[in-house]
Formats: structure tokens, C-alpha cells, sequence
């Protein structure tokens, strides 16, 4: 207990001396800090203050985007207090909350716009393939915690969702591109237009980058995003988007590592269409149609010279359809309800064989908000859903808010969710062959696997008055039927009566209980710092779960006007962890730098900046001397770039 005053003093004593570098700027009026919290909607579907709301939200803002200098959108989850953020072999990005995860963080939903990119078969979320600009980001909002009430199954550790920028945000032209050390190559180009109720844009973006010295690693992604927004009455608004993305990535290896000199050509594309009719302040429906397909052509030399273990080859989609409600029953009461169905298809001859594994998905929520007392906020939410690996599951959600006086509010809420098993969990039939006989049989599906449960309880208090937003959150989760692999299975066949199978089985439960706090301090409109940290303790069955979870996590983001330029810094901490049947990962402090300059230049607005990256020196481990197999978050050496921007 000693040790962890002594750590959250620390953060606290980052806090306040970033808040004193801060507070020799100009500062503006007071009424710019009296300001109310701005609406989250992530969490219940309806548009509610942080403090009124019935879970944690983490809101990333655009501002805090651009400060933190990151160019890959997983980074930006650094910034989230709890959330684990590595590179796996170099270019494959991973993100999770709170551990009890493999390197695929299958617990945690991903919804961009509305759309989810969750990979059905894998249970993972390629970063690098979704097609998306980080410079089109407009807002991530984070619920921290089980959201399935909201997003149904798989958002059982938490719920990300993406906003994207208006097109009335980004109107002309814009030109960027960044030039650095490790290969560091982007381009973006951007233009937004409108013609009387019509408003549209398109973003051309190309990023490449190596990751770890001696390893040929070296990525790249081009991606193509489009908008386009049709107001034909004050009622209506008709949304449609359609990009695609093209991903070459070396040394791509994920699970299973068989060589380093694997490559993956990754292609993705989605269109989707939202029409959303406003009757009132409160009272509104929409519907929206989605369509996702990704393909993924993975590619290494033969095993040992001699197996064959074919390729990790693999394709899905997902169709989805969806209509919501939101309306204003009575004054103190406001509900919303969703109906959805969905259909994801999946192939992956060499994991789960030949044929096409295909499912329907079909969910039934509500959640609603009622007032029953000036300072109290009773929430109910309810999921009801039919998936085609997991059958039909309830996921509750019930939770008060007491607001005793202007600037302080208390939260007490409980909740459960599923994740469903994923296609290769169910369905998996992996062999390694020689001349076409069967060598080794790696993967089997032999079991009708259960949805795992996340049962959550949390306790939160949110304090917000001028300058200084806090919110903290006091949790305990149970994790039940948790679906892993086994080796100790021997199935006896046709294959062998001998060899040891890697089986998925519901083998394990665990147990976690942990603390966090965001803080957000501000002077000014861009003189600011945001400090994040999480304690966590897992007990579970294996040694894996329980040291899944950093005991410890810091996040501190600060950024301040000097007039010439603008500068930020951000420093990141991790305690050691380890990623379930993968490696440790010790602990490291990552120092970031940013400055800025704006200026014009023949008629542009221009911005130049300069990113140092990870100052406190590499933090690279191997497995063994001369051995290039790099552990998860471990490949990150010191990097700097340099980026322009114009806007026309």
C-alpha cells in the first residue's frame, strides 16, 4: 500500500509541476473554464454528461490527438487509463483493457461509426487495416468496463468507438506528409467540398515505417476513405461512407511464430449508408446499413526446410443491418431501443478448413435514463441476443448516479457480458504436412464451447469544477468459462493415438479487482494536461491470468503554448505483464517530445513539427543472443520525424 502512495504521489507531484509550466500562459476568462463536460454517447446510446452516464468514458479529443505525436491510431489508446498497447513482432498492433488477453485482445469491441471492425474469425482487430486516417479521427470516446447492454457480445472488458470528423470540419484542401528515421514515409492528401445540401470528402493517406533494426519488418498501408453528407430537409440526414485499405507487411508473424520471414498482404473495404431522422430535441431514429470484407494473403518459407505448414491465409465479411430509436417518454425519462441483424462469413482453408464458416446474429436493447429525484439517475440497459457460437444470452446493466452537489456526482453500477467463441475457437483444424500426409495436427476444435462471462461491479466519483475534470473507478470483475488452449488433450483417430493436440477448451476463471483515475487540468485554450493511472491485482488459474495486468500504469499528457511554438510531452508507464500463452513484457517509461510552429505561408495555413519519440533510450529484448524474435513491446528503439502540414 506504501509502495502505491508512493507511485500515485508521484503522478499527482507530474501533475502539478506540468500545471505550473502551464500556468505562466495567458490565461482566458473564467467563464471558458466553467464550461460544462462534453456530452459522451458511447456508453448508453444517449447523449449524456460523463456524470450522468452509467459507465467510465475516456474521451480522447482531437487537440489531445495532435499533442501526443503519435501516428498510428492504437498508440492513442496509451492515453487510456488501464489499456495495454503493444507491437507484436514489429508491425502488428494490439490493443486491451485491464489484461486476461492474448496478443488477439478478444474483450475488447471496436466501433467505428457505428461500424464494428472485430474480426469474427480471429476475435482480434487488425489496426493497420482499417481504413482510416488518423488525421479524420474526430473523438474516441472509451467505455472503460462491460458495455454489452450498449454493444452487445465481445465488448466484455471494454468498448472503443471511433467518431469521425464532420466534413464541415475539414473544408479545402489539405496536403501533409512525415519524414523520419526507421523508414518513416507518410503522405496524406484531402479534400472537402460542398454544393448546396451536399457536402462530401476524400482522403488519400499512405503510411510506411520499420520497427526493429537487422529484421526485415518494414510496413506500409495506403488507404482510400470517402464522406458524403445529403441534408434534404431539417430533418433528415442521409450519411454515406466507403473506403478501402492495402496493407504489405514483413515480418508480420502473430501467434503462431513459426518464422520471422513471414509477409502478409492485407486488403480491406466497407461502405455504409446512415439515415438519421430528427423530430425533436429528444426524440429520433436512424438506420444504417454496413458491409465490411477483409482479406489477408499471409505467406512464409517452408518449417525447418522441409514441413510445409501451408499459410495462414484468410477472409471474412460482415453484413449488418440496424434501426434505432431514441425518444423522451416523459420529462424525467429518456429511453432508446435497437434492433440489429447481422451475417459474418469467414475462410481460412488451412486453419478451419476448406468450406465457408457462415453465421446470423440477431440483438434486441434498450437502454433507458429516468431521473426519479433532482439528484439521482437511475439507468437500466438489456441486451437480448441470438449468435450463431455463443446461442441466446441476456447481457443487464443497472446503475445510479447521485450528483449531492454542483461538481461532484457518485456512480454504483453492475453488469454482465459475452464473448462468443470466435471461428478458429470452434472450428479450428491446423496440420503441419509433409508429401501431403498429415505430420502434426497443431490446432482442433473437438468441444461445443460456451461464451465466456464477465460479471463487473464498479464503484465511480466524478468531480469536475473550473479547471480540474477527475473521475475514478473502483471495479471487481469475474471472468468465467474462459476459452483457451490446451496441449495436454490427446485425441485418438485417424491422425494419431499419440500426438498431443492444441485443443480450444472453457478451462479457466479469474478474478480481478483494480483502481484508476483520469485527471484533466486546463489554462487556457491550449495550455492543458491529462494524467492517467491504473493499479490492478488478477487472481486466476494460471500463471498467464494472473500476470496479465500491469500492476501499475501511467499515462501523463501535457501541452503548452509559448508563442513561437507550441510544445507537448508525454510520459508513459508500464509495469510488467505478460500476455496470455505469449511472453513477459518488462517494465518500461517511454518519454515523447512534440513542437509545433504555425504559421502561413502563400495563402495556407502551415504547421511544422518536430517528434521525438521513446527519449528515455530502446527498450528491446530478445529471446536469446542473435536471436531476432522480439517479444511483444519490446521492439521500440529511440525515432524522431519531422511532418508539415497545409491546409488550404
Amino acid at each position: 500500500m506504501k509502495q502505491i502512495l508512493k507511485i500515485m504521489a508521484a503522478g499527482l507531484a507530474c501533475a502539478h509541476g506540468a500545471g505550473a509550466w502551464a500556468a505562466s500562459a495567458d490565461t482566458f476568462s473564467e467563464d471558458l473554464f466553467l464550461a460544462e463536460l462534453p456530452l459522451v454517447s458511447s456508453a448508453s446510446r444517449l447523449p449524456q454528461a460523463p456524470d450522468r452516464a452509467p459507465a467510465a468514458v475516456t474521451v480522447i479529443t482531437r487537440e489531445m490527438i495532435e499533442a501526443s505525436g503519435f501516428r498510428q491510431l492504437p498508440d492513442v489508446f496509451r492515453l487510456v487509463p488501464g489499456m495495454q498497447v503493444s507491437w507484436v513482432a514489429g508491425n502488428i498492433p494490439t490493443v486491451t483493457y485491464q489484461g486476461l488477453s492474448s496478443i488477439f485482445s478478444r474483450h475488447v469491441q471496436v466501433l467505428v461509426d457505428g461500424r464494428s471492425v472485430y474480426n469474427p474469425g480471429y476475435g482480434s482487430v487488425q489496426w493497420r487495416g482499417i481504413p482510416l486516417a488518423l488525421d479524420d479521427v474526430d473523438r474516441i470516446e472509451v467505455v472503460r468496463g462491460p458495455n454489452a447492454a450498449t454493444d452487445g457480445a465481445n465488448a466484455v472488458a471494454a468498448s472503443i468507438h471511433i467518431f469521425t470528423r464532420p466534413v464541415a470540419a475539414t473544408p479545402g484542401w489539405t496536403v501533409a506528409g512525415a519524414l523520419g528515421s526507421t523508414h518513416i514515409r507518410d503522405g496524406l492528401v484531402r479534400h472537402a467540398g460542398s454544393r448546396g445540401d451536399w457536402q462530401w470528402r476524400l482522403t488519400l493517406n499512405s503510411r510506411q515505417d520499420d520497427w526493429l533494426d537487422g529484421r526485415d519488418d518494414r510496413a506500409r498501408d495506403h488507404l482510400l476513405d470517402s464522406r458524403v453528407e445529403w441534408r434534404p430537409s431539417a430533418r433528415d440526414e442521409l450519411t454515406f461512407q466507403a473506403g478501402g485499405a492495402l496493407g504489405e507487411w514483413n515480418g508480420s508473424t502473430v501467434d503462431l511464430a513459426f518464422s520471422p520471414k513471414q509477409t502478409t498482404d492485407f486488403s480491406s473495404a466497407y461502405v455504409q449508408a446512415r439515415w438519421l431522422r430528427t423530430l425533436s430535441a429528444d426524440n429520433e431514429w436512424s438506420l444504417r446499413f454496413d458491409h465490411t470484407y477483409t482479406r489477408a494473403d499471409e505467406r512464409f518459407p517452408p518449417l525447418f526446410g522441409v514441413l510445409d505448414p501451408d499459410n495462414f491465409d484468410y477472409w471474412f465479411s460482415r453484413s449488418a443491418l440496424e434501426f434505432s430509436m431514441q425518444a423522451r417518454p416523459f420529462e424525467s425519462l429518456r429511453t432508446v431501443w435497437t434492433a440489429e441483424a447481422r451475417q459474418d462469413r469467414a475462410r481460412s482453408p488451412s486453419l478451419v478448413g476448406p468450406e465457408t464458416h457462415a453465421g446470423n446474429m440477431y440483438r434486441l436493447s434498450g437502454n433507458a435514463e429516468w431521473g426519479f429525484a433532482p439528484d439521482w439517475v437511475l439507468h437500466a440497459g438489456l441486451m437480448l441476443e441470438k449468435h450463431y457460437n455463443a446461442g441466446t444470452r441476456f447481457s443487464p446493466r443497472v446503475a445510479v448516479n447521485w450528483l449531492p452537489a454542483a461538481g461532484h456526482a457518485f456512480r454504483l453500477g453492475a453488469s454482465r457480458a459475452w464473448r462468443s467463441p470466435t471461428i478458429l475457437e470452434q472450428e479450428s483444424d491446423f496440420a503441419l504436412r509433409l508429401g501431403g500426409a498429415v505430420y502434426d495436427q497443431i490446432l482442433l476444435s473437438p468441444f461445443e464451447l460456451k461464451p465466456e462471462r464477465m460479471d463487473s461491479a464498479e464503484l465511480g466519483y466524478l468531480f469536475h469544477r473550473g479547471r480540474l475534470s477527475l473521475d475514478t473507478r473502483l471495479y471487481h470483475n469475474r471472468l468465467v468459462d474462459i476459452i483457451d488452449s490446451d496441449s495436454s488433450y490427446v485425441i485418438a483417430g485417424e491422425i494419431s493415438n499419440s500426438i498431443s493436440n492444441i485443443v480450444f477448451a472453457n478451462l479457466n476463471e479469474a478474478r480481478q479487482t483494480g483502481f484508476e483515475y483520469q485527471l484533466r487540468w486546463q489554462s487556457g485554450k491550449a495550455t492543458w494536461l491529462t494524467l492517467a493511472q491504473s493499479w490492478a491485482v488478477t487472481r486466476g488459474d494460471t500463471r498467464d491470468l494472473r500476470r496479465s495486468a500491469p500492476a501499475h500504469q501511467l499515462a501523463l499528457l501535457a501541452n503548452h503554448d509559448f508563442g513561437p511554438v507550441v510544445a507537448s510531452l508525454g510520459y508513459y508507464r508500464r509495469g510488467t505483464m505478460r500476455w496470455v500463452n505469449y511472453d513477459d513484457v518488462p517494465a518500461h517509461d517511454r518519454l515523447d517530445l512534440r513542437l509545433a510552429k504555425r504559421f502561413k505561408w502563400n495563402g495556407a495555413r502551415a504547421e511544422v513539427a518536430l517528434v521525438g519519440q521513446s527519449l528515455l533510450g530502446d527498450y528491446l529484448e530478445m529471446k536469446g543472443e542473435g536471436d531476432l524474435t522480439v517479444n511483444p513491446d519490446r521492439a521500440f528503439g529511440r525515432r524522431g520525424y519531422v511532418s508539415l502540414r497545409l491546409d488550404y
